[in-house]
């Protein structure tokens, strides 16, 4: 029988597709979470205290640790959000990781996330890139992941970019929201390109770095080879879907509608434009693959238009 693996988050949309990829591989899973399922499943709550003996239970046994869980990123990063971040993506982790030496697990695998690069800079960001998080989620991610660097763990940090697919319900299935009721334009021709990562593949990747020998301290970028632009983004959802196609408008324009929304929030008003979302729009956030495909090679990588659509049924009701 091959090596129990352990999935923290495994009830959540990136920890149930990295549980499915491991037992398709025939590993036995511990999904930690919750509300875990599963005959391996032990419950595990983040914000519980490390000192109450469920930690060590949790992980006995395990040969790596996988570690989905977090509190993921909102639109609105309110103090309540912030105040999460802290609790569970870097104080949890903290003490997944003092949990995961004293049970002398093998191999940790941090799920991070490219946000921790920050803004555009005009090339693809690479791993050996200083982080410049731009959101109080992407500051967090990077304190969970220097928790791990300083660990005694064999550990791999993953860095996945904008994650699509069945079960979204986070950028894509708000885009997809927009596109379905007309109310989203594209800038422009739309030329910025937004490195993707549809959930099958991130889950089928994320088990292997947990069971192939990826060497100990890798940190890795994770999406498609190529990066979609914006227009091609919009394009595969009307076409998949038979929606109308999104409308081009002139950035210029959008710039002057973005300046007006700067001032309808700075009085407590919701824009639905602002600079802010305009510049995430117009710029590209693209990673770098190399190591990816070096260290975790395929024989065939699917393309945007493919991976979306093996799953645009999913978005039709957004």
């Amino acid at each position: 029988m091959k090596e129990l693996i352990a999935v923290t988050g495994a009830g959540g949309w990136v920890g149930c597709s990295v549980a499915t990829a491991l037992r398709q591989r025939g590993f036995r899973v511990r999904e930690l979470a919750r509300t875990p399922a599963g005959p391996d499943g032990a419950p595990l709550d983040l914000l519980a205290p490390l000192a109450d003996g469920r930690w060590s239970a949790a992980l006995a046994g395990c040969a790596a640790v996988v570690h989905c869980a977090a509190h993921v990123h909102r639109p609105d990063e309110t103090a309540e959000e912030i105040r999460l971040f802290e609790a569970v993506n870097v104080e949890g982790t903290a003490k997944l990781v003092r949990a995961a030496q004293a049970a002398g697990i093998e191999r940790f695998v941090l799920v991070s996330s490219s946000v921790v690069y920050g803004a555009s800079t005009g090339v693809a960001a690479q791993e050996g890139a200083a982080p410049a998080p731009m959101s109080a989620y992407g500051r967090s991610k990077v304190q969970a992941e220097e928790l791990v660097r300083g660990s005694a763990l064999a550990w791999v940090i993953a860095r996945p970019a904008t994650i699509f697919g069945g079960g979204d319900r986070a950028n894509f299935r708000r885009l997809a929201h927009a596109l379905r009721r007309g109310r989203f334009v594209v800038p422009g021709a739309g030329e910025a390109r937004k490195s993707v990562l549809p959930v099958d593949l991130a889950g089928a990747l994320l088990a292997r770095l947990a069971v192939e020998p990826i060497p100990a301290g890798t940190v890795v970028n994770l999406a498609l080879p190529e990066a979609p632009t914006l227009r091609q983004i919009c394009d595969g959802f009307s076409r998949e879907l038979d929606w109308p196609r999104a409308r081009s408008v002139p950035r210029w324009l959008l710039s002057l509608a973005a300046k007006a929304g700067d001032s309808l929030a700075g009085v407590g008003g919701r824009a639905p434009l602002t600079t802010t979302t305009l510049g995430k729009l117009t710029a590209s956030t693209v990673v770098d693959v190399t190591t990816q495909l070096r260290l975790l090679p395929r024989e065939n990588w699917p393309d945007f238009a493919g991976a979306l659509r093996e799953c645009a049924d999913s978005y039709a009701t957004a």
